[in-house]
C-alpha cells in the first residue's frame, strides 16, 4: 500500500493534469458552444448550491466553482446574481 503522501501527491499531479487538459480543449471551441457550456456549468452549480446545507459542502462548492472559473477563464455567476 502506497504511503497517504504518495497517494496526495498523485491526486494533485492528476487532478492539474485534467485541469490543464480541459482547459486546452475548452479554448478551442468555438464561442457558442464555449456560451453553452458555462450556461450549464452555471445551471449545475445552482443546483448543487440548492441542495447542499452544510458549511462545508457550502465552502468546497465556492472552491469548486473558483477553479472552474479559473479553467475557463470566465467568472461564473453566484446563484444570487441569477
Amino acid at each position: 500500500m502506497k504511503p497517504v503522501e504518495d497517494v496526495i501527491n498523485d491526486l494533485q499531479c492528476r487532478a492539474l493534469a485534467y485541469e490543464i487538459i480541459f482547459q486546452s480543449l475548452f479554448t478551442e471551441l468555438p464561442q457558442f458552444f464555449k456560451d453553452k457550456a458555462i450556461e450549464n456549468i452555471e445551471l449545475n452549480f445552482k443546483a448543487f448550491e440548492s441542495g447542499t446545507q452544510s458549511e462545508s459542502g457550502k465552502v468546497k462548492l465556492e472552491a469548486a466553482k473558483a477553479v472552474a472559473s479559473r479553467i475557463m477563464g470566465v467568472k461564473l455567476k453566484s446563484s444570487s446574481q441569477g
